[in-house]
C-alpha cells in the first residue's frame, strides 16, 4: 500500500520538532550562560575562591619587613596614639640602616599645637631620608568625597603620598587592592605601588598590566604574619639590628587587635583576619613577581559557561544516555580542574555557572526524549495498526510463502536496481576526461574513477574508499578551503584554482549530490588539469598589458607633439620634428617587429639553408652601428680562422644575435668595447658551435633567475624595451636545436653564449 503524504510527513515532522527543542534548548543555554557569568553565583564563586586562594601560598619575600605596632609596643610604649617624636626617633634610625623605602602606614592628618616640635623633628627626619611614602584618607565633605593630606610639612617632606584604600567585596573581605584611586581631579597610586615603584627593585618577572579602574586581586602568599615582622618597640630599643632592614622595603603599621586596622580576607588565606600592612606587603611582593589574579573576560567566562553544557548537548544527538551521562561527569571533572589549573596560573575563572548549566541540561533533555519518545512509540504503533502488505507483482508461489517471497522478491528487485544504477555510475564515471570523486555527506570518498586513481597515484596518495577528501586533497600540497567550497556547491557548481606541488594548475569543483527528494547527500569533485590554459591566459594577458603599453606610448608622443606645436606652446624646425616622429614611429615599428618574429618563432618550423655563422654575426654587427656609434662603443669579432657553418633560418639568426649585441650595447658603458668570438664548443661531445659576446657592464642582475622569459626587463625596465629580446634569443635557440646560456665573468662584465649544432649535426 503506498504511503500517504501525510504518513511520510510524520517522522520528518518528529525530527523537526526535535531539533527545534534541541536548539532551544542550546538558545536557553547560551542566554542562561550570559545571564550567569556577571555574578548571579558570585556567592559561591567566593568560596570556591576563598579555597583556592591558599593553593597559592608560598615564602614571603626576604626583603619585604613589616615593622609592627603591637601589643607587646602598645604594652611598654603606652596608649595610642603615641607622640610623632617616636616616628621620628623610629624613621632617623631606620635612616642609618639605609633601606630601599619606608611606607609609614599611619595617618598623621591632626594637627597637635603640643607636639609641634614632634612634627618638625619627624618632618626633619623624612627630609633627610627621602624615601618615605605616607598614606592620604578619602573623606565625606559637603562637595563629595575629597582627599584628605597629611600635615602640609610632613607631606611635603615624604618622598609620596599614596592611598591605603582596601576594596571589600560584598562579603566584607578583602581581596583586591585599587591600583589607583580617582578623587576628583586627583589621581592617587596605591600604597603598595607607590612604595614598590619608590623602591625599584629588581622585579622578578614582568609587572602585572594595571588598569585605571580595575582592581588588583591579590595572590596572598599566606596567612597573617607570614611576612617577617619585628616589633616597633624592639626597633626603638635596637633589639633589632640594622642588618635586617638594610636595603629593604620596611613597612610601619598597626597589627594590634584593638586598633581597628584588621580586615577580613579569604578564609583559604589562613585565620581570615589580616592587617592593613600586611595586606600593603602582599601587594608590593605580587607587584614585585609580576603576579595578579586576573579575571577572565566576559567573552571567556560565557564560553566557559556555555561550552560544557553545548558539548553534552552534541553528544545527546550521538551518544547513548548512559555514555552522555559518563560525559557529564567526565565534563564536571573537567570544569573542576580548568578552574583550579587556571587558578595557579592566576587567572579566575568561576566555575558554578559552568556546573550548574552542566547538570541542569541532562535531565531536561532527557526529559524532552522521553517525551519525544513516547510520542513517536504512540504514532509507530498506529501506523503499524493501520498498515497493510503492499502490492508488487512477483511470481507465483505458495499462499502460504506469499508475504514471505513477496518481500524477499522487492528487496531482490530493488537490490539489482542498486547494482545496475551503481554500474551505470561507474561506468559514467570511467568515460569522463577528469578526475572525479564522488564523496557522501561525512565527506568521505565513496567512488572514484580511473583518472582520479591515475592523478593521486602519481602523488603518492592512492584514493581508497571511505577516506575524507580534505585528507586525499591534501596531497595536492595546494591551497585550498574546502570547507568554503563544499558550503558554496551546496546550491550549484562551486569552483577553486589550485595549484600543486609541481606547479600544476587544477580546477576544483564541487557539484552537490542530491536524491530523489531533492535533499543534498553528497558532491561531485572535479579536478581539471587547466595548466596549458592558464599558462596560455598568463602569456596573452602580459602580452597585452606590455604591448599595448609599449606600442601605444610612441603615437601618444606624437599625438601630443602635435598637439603643442598646434598650440603654439611647442616650437619645432619642420626637420627636428620630422625626426621626432620618425623616432616614434621607428620605435613602434621596431616593437610590432620583435613581436611578430617572436611570434613566428615560436609558430612554426625555419627555412634552412646553410650559413656561415661568421658572416651572422658581422651582419648582426653592422646593423647595430649606429647604435653602437651613439654610445661610443666598439665591436670587435675575433675568430679562429675557420669557417663555422650551420643550418637555420637567416634572417632569425641575424636578428637573434643582433638582439644579444643590442643588449650588450645598452647595458654596458658607455665607451665600452664588445668582444664577439665563434668557436668550436669543446665542453661537448657533439660537434657544436659556440658564439659567446662578452660586455663590460655591470652584469648580470641578481633577480636573473627569469632572464629568457617573456617581458623580463632588468633593474624594472631602466632600459628601453619590452623584455622580449632575449626571449626571442632563446626561442630561436630551441627552434634551431641549440641553447643560450649567460653568466657573469670572473673579470667583470656579463658573457652570452648562443650554441648551435654544426652542420654536420643537422638532418
Amino acid at each position: 500500500m503506498p504511503t500517504s503524504p501525510g504518513t511520510r510527513a510524520r517522522p520528518a515532522v518528529r525530527r523537526l520538532w526535535l531539533r527545534l527543542e534541541w536548539l532551544m534548548l542550546v538558545a536557553a543555554t547560551l542566554v542562561l550562560a550570559v545571564v550567569l557569568h556577571d555574578g548571579a553565583l558570585k556567592p559561591v564563586d567566593r568560596i570556591v575562591y576563598d579555597r583556592l586562594i591558599g593553593m597559592l601560598a608560598r615564602p614571603a619575600p626576604s626583603d619585604i619587613v613589616i615593622i609592627a605596632i603591637d601589643d607587646k609596643s602598645i604594652a611598654e610604649l603606652g596608649r595610642w596614639p603615641w607622640k610623632r617624636g617616636l616616628h621620628a626617633q623610629l624613621i632617623n634610625l631606620l635612616d642609618n640602616a639605609n633601606p630601599r623605602a619606608i611606607g609609614l602606614d599611619l595617618i598623621l592628618t591632626e594637627t597637635d599645637p603640643a607636639s609641634a616640635a614632634a612634627d618638625r623633628a619627624l618632618a626633619a627626619a623624612m627630609n633627610r631620608n627621602r624615601n618615605t611614602i605616607l598614606p592620604i584618607l578619602s573623606m565625606q565633605g559637603d562637595s563629595g568625597i575629597a582627599p584628605r593630606l597629611p600635615l602640609s610639612a610632613l607631606a611635603s617632606a615624604a618622598a609620596g603620598l599614596a592611598h591605603i584604600q582596601l576594596k571589600l567585596d560584598e562579603d566584607g573581605r578583602v581581596r583586591a587592592i585599587e591600583p589607583f584611586l580617582h578623587i576628583g581631579r586627583y589621581r592617587w597610586k596605591a600604597f603598595g605601588l607607590a612604595l614598590q615603584e619608590l623602591a625599584a627593585p629588581a622585579p622578578t618577572a614582568s609587572p602585572p598590566a594595571l588598569t585605571e579602574t580595575a582592581p588588583l586581586r591579590l595572590p596572598f602568599f599566606g596567612p597573617a604574619g607570614h611576612f617577617n615582622q619585628v616589633s616597633y618597640v624592639d626597633v626603638l630599643h635596637g633589639a633589632a639590628p640594622a642588618a635586617l632592614f638594610r636595603d629593604k622595603i620596611v613597612l610601619v603599621g598597626v597589627t594590634a587587635a584593638g586598633l581597628g586596622d584588621l580586615y577580613p580576607v579569604p578564609a583559604g588565606v589562613g585565620s581570615g583576619l589580616m592587617s592593613g600592612v600586611e595586606i600593603h606587603a602582599n601587594m608590593i611582593g605580587a607587584l614585585r613577581e609580576g603576579r595578579a589574579i586576573d579575571d577572565a573576560s566576559a567573552t571567556m567566562a560565557i564560553a566557559f559557561n556555555a561550552l560544557p553544557a553545548l558539548l553534552v548537548l552534541l553528544a545527546f544527538t550521538l551518544l547513548a544516555p548512559r555514555a552522555a551521562l559518563l560525559l557529564t561527569g567526565a565534563l564536571t571533572l573537567a570544569i573542576a580542574a580548568t578552574s583550579i589549573l587556571l587558578f595557579s596560573h592566576d587567572l579566575w575563572l568561576p566555575p558554578a555557572a559552568a556546573l550548574l548549566l552542566l547538570w541542569l541540561v541532562y535531565p531536561v533533555w532527557s526529559w524532552l526524549r522521553l517525551q519525544s519518545a513516547l510520542r513517536y512509540l504512540d504514532q509507530e504503533t498506529t501506523r503499524l495498526a493501520a498498515s497493510a502488505p503492499f502490492e508488487v507483482q512477483t511470481r507465483a508461489v505458495s499462499r502460504r510463502w506469499d508475504f514471505l517471497e513477496r518481500r524477499i522478491e522487492a528487496a531482490r528487485t530493488a537490490t539489482l536496481r542498486l547494482l545496475d544504477l551503481h554500474q551505470f555510475v561507474n561506468d559514467t564515471l570511467e568515460s569522463l576526461p577528469e578526475a572525479k570523486l564522488v564523496i557522501n555527506g561525512e565527506g568521505r570518498l565513496v567512488l572514484f574513477n580511473r583518472k582520479a586513481q591515475e592523478l593521486f597515484e602519481g602523488l603518492g596518495s592512492p584514493p581508497v574508499q571511505g577516506l575524507a577528501i580534505e585528507i586525499l586533497l591534501r596531497s595536492l600540497n595546494a591551497s585550498h578551503d574546502w570547507n568554503s567550497l563544499h558550503s558554496a556547491g551546496e546550491d550549484g557548481n562551486a569552483q577553486q584554482e589550485v595549484t600543486d606541488g609541481r606547479g600544476r594548475i587544477f580546477a576544483l569543483r564541487s557539484t552537490p549530490a542530491r536524491n530523489a527528494r531533492g535533499l543534498t547527500i553528497g558532491a561531485i569533485v572535479s579536478l581539471a588539469d587547466i595548466t596549458a590554459l592558464r599558462n596560455a591566459e598568463r602569456q596573452r594577458d602580459l602580452s597585452l598589458n606590455f604591448i599595448s603599453h609599449d606600442m601605444r606610448a610612441p603615437q601618444s608622443s606624437i599625438l601630443a607633439m602635435l598637439a603643442l606645436h598646434r598650440q603654439g606652446q611647442l616650437v619645432l624646425e619642420q626637420e627636428a620634428m620630422f625626426a621626432r616622429i620618425e623616432k616614434s614611429v621607428r620605435s613602434t615599428l621596431s616593437l610590432a617587429d620583435d613581436f611578430v618574429l617572436l611570434a613566428r618563432a615560436k609558430a612554426g618550423t625555419p627555412l634552412r639553408e646553410e650559413l656561415n655563422l661568421d658572416a651572422l654575426l658581422a651582419d648582426a654587427a653592422d646593423s647595430l652601428w649606429p647604435l653602437a656609434r651613439e654610445r661610443n662603443v666598439r665591436i670587435d669579432i675575433e675568430g679562429d680562422g675557420l669557417p663555422h657553418w650551420v643550418s637555420g633560418e637567416r634572417q632569425m639568426l641575424v636578428r637573434a644575435l643582433a638582439n644579444l649585441l643590442s643588449n650588450a650595447i645598452k647595458f654596458g658603458p658607455v665607451g665600452g668595447r664588445i668582444l664577439c668570438t665563434v668557436q668550436q664548443d669543446k665542453q661537448t661531445a657533439k660537434p657544436w658551435l659556440a658564439c659567446h659576446v662578452d660586455d663590460q657592464g655591470a652584469g648580470l642582475p641578481a633577480d636573473g633567475a627569469g632572464l629568457f622569459e617573456p617581458f623580463y626587463r632588468a633593474g624594472q625596465g631602466s632600459q628601453p624595451g619590452i623584455g622580449l629580446g632575449l626571449n626571442f634569443v632563446q626561442t630561436v635557440a630551441q627552434l634551431h636545436g641549440g641553447q643560450v646560456s649567460a653568466h657573469n665573468r670572473d673579470g667583470g662584465g656579463a658573457r652570452f653564449t648562443l650554441r648551435l649544432p654544426a652542420l654536420d649535426e643537422m638532418s
